[in-house]
C-alpha cells in the first residue's frame, strides 16, 4: 500500500474512533475494518461546467487557516492543499490533530488559538456552545453557490441538526458517508444460492441470510453480519426524544419496535448470532455485510471475490435509503478569514476536485452522477456496481431534538449502541424499549443539568 492510501486510511482511523458505541467485535452493532490518462480527460475543463468557482485569492499577506480536525499534515495535504495550492498559493491549512469536543475547544482557547474552520464530527451543539455557530445560506447566496449541486438529502440532514430548530445551514459538507451491503461471491457459489441484488428489502435480504448460513467443510459460515444495522433505523425517520420536554420516545414510536424486531429476526437465523461474536468479512466466512465503501472497496485484497448492492430497503419505502450525515466542516464566527475559508471549501466542491476527490476514493457530495459512479476508479482493480450503491435516495432527516439521541456512523449513536445489550438481554421488544426509556431519561436529565 503506497503512503497516499496509508494516509487516506488513517483518516477513517481517525475519524472513526468515535463510531458508535457498540462498534467492535461484539455482535451487535459491529463495525468491519478498515482511497491517469483516463482521469485526465475526464477531469479536463470540469470546473465551470454548470458551476461558478469562487476567484483565487489575492496573492498577498499569506493566510493560514488553523482547521480542528483530528488529521494529520498529510491528510490536510490530500483533502484540501493537493487540489487548492496552485489556485490559492497564499493559503495554507494547519491541523490541530484534534476532535471538535468541548474540552479540547477550551484547550486551544487557553492557548490563544482560536480555529477557523471545524470538522464537526459530533454536530453542532458545542459550537453553539462556544459561541462559534456562522450561518452560511447567506454567504453563499451571495456568492452564487448552486445548492442543487450537492446530493439530495445532504443539505436536509445538514439543515435539520441547527441546535436553534432554524434549518440553517451552518456546515459545508465535503465527504459523503456511503454504506453498501457487500457479498462474498464464494460464499453464495458454495451454497449454490443466488446473489443479492440492487433494491432487495430487509425481510429479503434476511431470508437470503438464511440460506447462505451454515457449516461447510467444517468452517461455519453467517449469512449476514450486523454491522451497521442502526441505519435501517434512519430510514425510518424517526426521532428518539420530545424536541420540547426530552423525554424518550422508543417505547411509545412504532418505528422503534420495528427496527429491533427486525435486527432480532436477523440474530434468530440459526447459526447467524451469538454472544460476543466476531463478524469477520474478509476472512471470507460471512456472506454479507454492511460496510462503509470509503473504508472497504479500495482496501480489501484482492483475492476475496466480492461486491456491492444498495443498501437494504424496507418494503413501504422502496427506494429511500439511509439518512446519513457527511463529514462536514464549519467555519467559526470569530474567524478572521471567513472569506478565505469559504473560498477553499467552495473550490473543494466544484466538479474537477469532486471528481478527483472520488477517484482516490473519498465519497463524493455531489448531485452529479457521473461523478458518484467515479468512485475509487484510480486504485480499484476491478469492476463494481458502484452504480448500485447511488440508486437510492436519502430518506428524510428525522425531526431534530436537542436532547437527542442521534445515530451517526461516527459520533453518537444511543440507538446502536443498544443492539447487543437487547440481543444479549432475553427480552421481548416492548421490554427493553421500556428500559431504553428509562436509561435515556437519565441522559437526558444530564445534559439539562449540563446547560
Amino acid at each position: 500500500m503506497n503512503k497516499r492510501r496509508i494516509g487516506i486510511l488513517l483518516i477513517f482511523t481517525l475519524v472513526f474512533t468515535l463510531m458508535l458505541s457498540a462498534c467492535g467485535s461484539s455482535g451487535g452493532e459491529s463495525g468491519q475494518a478498515s482511497p491517469e490518462t483516463e482521469s485526465a480527460k475526464q477531469n479536463e475543463g470540469a470546473a465551470g461546467q454548470g458551476e461558478q468557482a469562487p476567484e483565487p485569492a489575492e496573492s498577498g499577506e499569506p493566510v493560514k487557516l488553523i482547521f480542528m480536525a483530528p488529521w494529520s499534515k498529510e491528510q490536510v495535504e490530500m483533502r484540501f492543499l493537493e487540489g487548492t495550492r496552485e489556485k490559492f498559493p497564499n493559503i495554507t491549512i494547519e491541523a490541530t490533530g484534534k476532535f471538535a469536543n468541548a474540552e479540547e475547544f477550551d484547550e486551544l482557547f487557553a492557548q490563544g488559538v482560536v480555529p477557523d474552520i471545524i470538522l464537526t464530527t459530533d454536530g453542532f451543539d458545542v459550537l453553539k456552545e462556544k459561541d462559534m455557530l456562522l450561518p452560511l445560506d447567506d454567504l453563499l447566496k451571495e456568492r452564487d453557490f448552486d445548492f442543487s449541486r450537492i446530493r439530495p438529502g445532504i443539505m436536509e440532514a445538514l439543515r435539520a441538526r441547527d441546535p436553534e430548530g432554524l434549518g440553517r445551514l451552518l456546515g459545508i459538507p465535503i465527504e459523503d458517508v456511503a454504506v453498501a451491503l457487500h457479498y462474498n461471491k464464494a460464499v453464495f457459489d458454495k451454497f449454490g444460492a443466488s446473489y443479492p441484488t440492487d433494491g432487495m428489502t430487509w425481510y429479503e435480504v434476511i431470508d437470503l441470510a438464511a440460506t447462505v448460513t451454515g457449516e461447510r467443510d467444517g468452517i461455519k459460515y453467517r449469512g449476514l453480519a450486523m454491522s451497521f444495522m442502526s441505519q435501517a433505523m434512519t430510514q425510518l425517520s424517526a426521532h428518539g426524544t420530545d424536541p420540547e420536554t426530552g423525554e424518550p420516545r422508543f417505547s411509545k414510536d412504532p418505528a422503534f419496535a420495528r427496527f429491533f424486531e427486525m435486527v432480532k429476526r436477523v440474530a434468530d437465523i440459526p447459526g447467524n448470532w451469538e454472544p460476543d461474536i466476531s463478524y469477520e468479512f474478509t476472512k471470507g466466512e460471512v456472506a454479507m455485510s454492511l460496510g462503509l465503501i470509503a473504508n472497504t472497496i479500495p482496501y480489501y485484497s484482492e483475492d476475496l471475490d466480492y461486491d456491492v448492492v444498495s443498501f437494504p430497503t424496507w418494503p413501504d419505502l422502496p427506494g429511500v435509503g439511509p439518512s446519513t450525515l457527511p463529514l462536514t466542516v464549519a467555519i467559526s464566527k470569530q474567524s478572521k478569514h471567513i472569506d478565505e475559508a469559504l473560498d477553499i471549501l467552495q473550490y473543494l466542491l466544484t466538479d474537477e476536485q469532486q471528481m478527483r476527490l472520488t477517484r482516490k476514493d473519498v465519497p463524493s457530495v455531489s448531485s452529479d452522477q457521473s461523478i458518484l459512479e467515479q468512485f475509487a476508479a484510480d486504485v480499484m482493480t476491478r469492476d463494481m456496481n458502484v452504480k448500485g450503491i447511488y440508486s437510492l435516495q436519502q430518506a428524510k432527516p428525522a425531526l431534530y431534538s436537542p436532547f437527542g439521541p442521534d445515530i451517526l456512523l461516527y459520533g453518537t449513536n444511543y440507538v446502536g449502541s443498544q443492539v447487543t445489550p437487547f440481543l444479549k438481554s432475553g427480552d421481548d421488544v416492548p421490554t427493553f424499549l421500556r428500559k431504553m426509556d428509562e436509561d435515556y431519561a437519565t441522559i437526558v436529565k444530564e445534559k439539562k443539568n449540563k446547560n
